[in-house]
């Protein structure tokens, strides 16, 4: 196992911290203390009458960042004691204070500690959701685990059943290494890295076969966590299309097209050919996905049950694009 280089420990103690009340913790908090004093010695040659505890703030707030609030506490007092010690008049005597540095002393304390409060409260928060994104990527990835078993159970039952059925065989077995390429495919893509529309396009309706479907706009690539969620509708709106929509009968098909539209990408979801539409009695878990799953993107969908097919209308965020 390689040893982790001293850049790689760094960016782990600013994205983790250290232990809290760890000999390492304190050390840290003293470096800290330090530092601030050689900056506060440093302004002194340019403005030698600053304020006292200037520098000493920014050490409070790292050294609980990165240390934790025993660590913030430790770097309060000892930046106290260095600020009264060196720049406090008459300085290196700790003779008196003056009424005005007791007040500075004093709101210095009020701040830190402030400081230290929201700081390790942060701290905590990030290290709670740190835990929970650990936590749901075992779960997304035991999911998908379970998804890719009963997938192949179900290929094994349909190719004995269907072991006198050939040609209903091999359309069959068709679609289900195509949704298997769809599931590896989004899994296999990490935020940060550009997915075309044009593939989650293709990868969800090629079970469907793509030579009822057209396409039409310039390419377009997305990023983050958006293409995830634009495939979940994609795959609604065409497991819908094949249960009751365009998909359903032989001669009906679905034109997608999109566009720049100022902020956003405009891509709508036409169906023909298929069934008459009527809008459902109620709203489905999957007319909710659809219109809400943009939301949190500043994106939109909006669903239309035209007497001549299903008309859905999607609002993507430039940014993400």
């Amino acid at each position: 196992m390689d040893k982790p280089t001293a850049g790689g420990r760094l960016s782990r103690w600013v994205q983790h911290g250290l232990r809290p009340r760890s000999p390492a913790a304190l050390s840290f908090a003293l470096l800290c203390v330090a530092a601030a004093s050689l900056l506060r010695l440093a302004i002194d040659l340019i403005a030698p009458n600053a304020v006292p505890y200037a520098t000493y703030f920014p050490a409070v707030l790292i050294a609980t960042l990165i240390g934790g609030g025993t660590a913030g506490t430790v770097a309060a007092l000892l930046s106290a004691l260095a600020g009264w010690y060196m720049f406090v008049p008459p300085r290196f005597s700790m003779s008196y204070l003056r009424p005005d540095d007791i007040a500075s002393l004093g709101i210095f304390f009020f701040a830190a500690f402030a400081i230290i409060w929201i700081a390790d409260r942060y701290r905590r928060l990030l290290k709670r959701l740190d835990e929970e994104e650990a936590y749901r990527q075992i779960v997304v990835a035991d999911l998908s685990h379970r998804v890719k078993n009963k997938l192949a159970t179900i290929y094994a039952i349909l190719r004995h059943e269907l072991r006198g059925h050939r040609d209903v065989w091999e359309s069959a077995a068709g679609r289900l290494r195509a949704l298997s390429a769809a599931d590896d495919f989004l899994a296999a893509a990490e935020d940060g890295h550009g997915v075309a529309l044009t593939q989650i396009l293709e990868m969800e309706l090629k079970p469907y076969g793509n030579a009822r479907v057209s396409m039409d706009g310039a390419p377009v690539m997305l990023a983050g966590k958006l293409p995830s969620v634009l495939s979940l509708i994609v795959h609604e709106l065409a497991t819908n299309a094949a249960k009751y929509g365009a998909l359903s009968g032989e001669g009906g098909s679905i034109d997608i097209s999109w566009r720049e539209d100022g902020e956003h990408i405009a891509l709508q979801w036409t169906e023909s050919g298929g069934p008459p539409v009527t809008p459902p009695a109620r709203r489905s878990f999957g007319t909710s996905l659809i219109e809400r799953s943009l939301d949190g993107f500043k994106g939109s969908a909006h669903l239309e049950f035209a007497p001549t097919g299903l008309v859905c209308r999607m609002r993507l965020p430039r940014a993400r694009a």
